[in-house]
């Protein structure tokens, strides 16, 4: 890549991956904490343990799927927000 690429594309230094790294960690934490308590208010159950054969196939799958979707929006909305900040203070 080169360095006109690296100067307008503000996630290509270390010093945003580290940033925006440390922001997705704490908003994947928080998304799946949320993703658990609203499961359990809509079913009234903890969530299923995917790997447990005696777990229905259908609350497994429905598990992982909204576990996976929520915190990839989580991770995608951090990216996005810690670029633009990340832009606006002049890197």
């Amino acid at each position: 890549m080169s360095d006109a690429a690296d100067k307008s594309n503000p996630t290509s230094g270390i010093e945003f991956k580290i940033i925006a790294g440390a922001l997705g960690a704490v908003a994947t934490f928080a998304v799946q904490k949320l993703i658990r308590s609203g499961w359990k208010q809509i079913t009234g159950q903890e969530p299923p343990d995917p790997n447990d054969p005696d777990a229905s196939a259908v609350a497994a799958i429905a598990w992982v799927a909204a576990s996976a979707v929520g915190v990839s929006v989580a991770q995608v909305v951090t990216r996005r927000f810690a670029a633009k900040r990340y832009r606006s203070l002049g890197h």
